[in-house]
């Protein structure tokens, strides 16, 4: 949408001042809903563990739901994940130099895997929680940064707008001062 030089520019946000939060804030993305319980006579939710909300019981996840949520391309797509490829490769760092150093110091083939194995595992763990725990940190930061620049847009706007009316209301008195002050018929 292409915007004329004539017409003030549009508010993309509330107003200066205002508690209201953006349009895009307030229209979040949900893929999966779930219902809430319903409230009972005291205005409290009634659904209580291992209860919904209608009152039926809710069975616990088992092992095997669990394996069978596993796809096959799950694993032909680890690569895709964020902080898949920096886990997996501190991993295998960690685990190669464990290994070495373990099986150089006397240990035994096994026990050096074992010892390989351990590092690659712990190592991967860590490196993934900590590169997830960096992306929340930037998600988080690049949303102030969009309600910052939201709430100066909303600012602008509300400038321009003023200004635009200051303009309108000057060109009336202007106009007003033109008008002679008599009549003649």
């Amino acid at each position: 949408m292409v915007q004329d030089d004539n017409e003030p520019p549009r508010m993309c946000g509330p107003p200066p001042g205002s508690t209201e939060t953006a349009q895009h804030v307030k229209e979040s993305q949900t893929y999966e809903t779930f219902p809430g319980p319903k409230p009972n006579s005291e205005g409290r939710a009634r659904a209580g563990a291992g209860e919904a909300a209608e009152g039926r019981k809710i069975s616990s996840p088992t092992i095997t739901d669990a394996f069978q949520s596993i796809k096959s391309n799950d694993f032909f797509n680890v690569h895709k994940m964020p902080c898949a490829p920096q886990g997996l490769m501190t991993g295998i760092g960690a685990g190669a130099v464990v290994g070495a150093g373990r099986f150089i110091i006397g240990g035994q083939i096994p026990k050096a895997a074992n010892w390989a194995f351990g590092a690659f595992f712990i190592s991967s763990i860590i490196q993934w929680e900590y590169c997830r725990a960096q992306r929340a940190k930037q998600h988080a930061a690049v949303a102030r940064m969009v309600k910052i620049m939201d709430q100066k847009a909303a600012e602008e706007a509300a400038q321009a707008k003023e200004a635009a009316r200051l303009k309108q209301e000057e060109e009336g008195r202007q106009e007003a001062a033109k008008k002679s002050w008599y009549k003649l018929w």
